[in-house]
């Protein structure tokens, strides 16, 4: 279709549509049709001589078009308080067609702050009219003043006509932010999911209500919906956490087995719960999937946990994270066998060693910091060790328990001097 049939039907329209006028077509004179290619060409170039020539095509026919057209111009052109004298002459030489014309007028008032005139106009305007957009004009003026039962009431006009998600939003958060109803929000959002289904920015918005009234069940619930509509990782993460938080462990391994999820977050699951059967098991499974070395540690680690730490485990457990740190010189490793060597007593030095190691690119850990401290009260250095252990702030129960040992030894050495 070639580029000038649009601009050929917009000319067709402006020259015959007009009320009381000639139809579609019809010309009140010779070169009307060349006046407005030049107005609608100079659109995009000069908005003054586009004001200009539908001016003087308005005087020339009397077409409410071109009236309508310059007041167009003039909104965009940022000419507000000319707009409105425009709107209001146009509705009284054409009082049928000021729907037409009437937000322009509504828009210039609030555009310049003058929010009780666009009031004022948009309330006279409904009451012979029906028209959503200048609905939807009144409750944005009553939300600027802050007078949100008043915007609701209109919110609630409008979505009546258009259960537009846009408006229930808008509804959503008056209730819930402003009007502190939240209640009326959920009761919404819920009849809309339960006939349109779960749209995001409504479930989403559900949702946020029920996680800030800690209401962990519901919550739970239309993560559900929302994974169904849209399965994706975060809902199922989302979904699993909260029966966790819950303590509903056997719920989210039923969810994880139910929808074939990661086997990553069923380990998540028997750690939480402190599991280490399970635990150790399943990071055994994701190491043998995945080959990575952190899963070798929890597995190794975990089995350890599991086994009453009898002399053959540790031996082991040992033996498992010394292979281990010949791949990979992981800090978290070093200090674990590290800690391992000290805290049993097998060779406290190369614990240390180890756990220096680990505090080269984590120099201010407290685990790291309490193993090192622990391995020089293991070798009797006490003051060394307490130097290093005072330093930490830390309620761990075990970092506790140090630092009470260490200072014992401490002070008994330096009453012994």
């Amino acid at each position: 279709m070639p580029w000038y049939s649009g601009l050929i039907f917009v000319v067709l329209l402006l020259a015959g549509c007009a009320s009381n006028q000639p139809t579609i077509g019809k010309k009140s004179f010779d070169k009307e049709d060349e006046y407005i290619i030049k107005g609608l060409l100079y659109e995009d170039t000069n908005t003054t001589k586009a004001i200009n020539t539908f001016k003087f095509l308005y005087d020339k026919t009397d077409k409410y078009v071109y009236l309508k057209e310059i007041i167009k111009l003039n909104f965009e052109n940022k000419k507000y308080k000319t707009v409105i004298n425009l709107v209001n002459k146009f509705m009284e030489k054409y009082p049928k067609l000021t729907d037409e014309v009437i937000l322009y007028k509504i828009d210039s008032y609030i555009i310049l702050h003058k929010l009780n005139q666009a009031l004022e106009c948009a309330k006279n305007y409904i009451k012979k009219y029906r028209n959503i957009e200048v609905y939807k004009r009144i409750a944005y003026i009553y939300i600027k003043q802050q007078k949100y039962t008043k915007a609701i009431k209109y919110l609630k006009t409008i979505y009546s006509i258009n259960h537009s998600p846009e408006i229930l939003s808008q509804m959503g958060d008056i209730f819930f932010k402003y009007l502190k109803k939240p209640n009326e929000a959920i009761s919404y959002y819920q009849t809309y999911i339960n006939e349109y289904g779960c749209e995001d920015n409504i479930c989403n918005r559900l949702s946020n209500i029920y996680s800030s009234l800690y209401d962990y069940e519901d919550l739970i619930s239309i993560y559900k919906k929302m994974y169904y509509y849209n399965p994706t990782d975060e809902y199922a993460r989302k979904i699993i956490y909260l029966y966790m938080e819950l303590g509903e462990y056997n719920k989210a391994l039923e969810f994880i087995n139910k929808y074939n999820l990661d086997e990553r977050l069923k380990y998540l699951v028997y750690k939480s719960r402190f599991d280490t059967l399970h635990t150790y098991k399943d990071a055994y499974r994701l190491y043998k999937i995945t080959h990575k070395n952190r899963y070798f540690f929890l597995y190794t680690t975990y089995k350890f946990q599991h086994s009453k730490k009898s002399l053959l485990s540790l031996t082991n457990l040992i033996a498992n994270l010394e292979l281990l740190i010949k791949k990979e010189r992981n800090p978290l490793y070093l200090n674990y066998l590290g800690y391992m060597l000290i805290d049993y007593n097998i060779n406290p030095k190369k614990g240390i060693k180890l756990v220096k190691e680990a505090l080269i690119s984590n120099p201010n850990d407290p685990a790291f910091l309490d193993s090192l401290a622990w391995g020089y009260y293991k070798i009797h250095k006490c003051k060394k060790a307490y130097d290093i252990i005072s330093k930490i702030k830390s309620k761990d129960k075990d970092i506790f328990k140090h630092k009470k040992l260490i200072r014992r030894c401490y002070d008994s050495r330096k009453n012994n001097k």
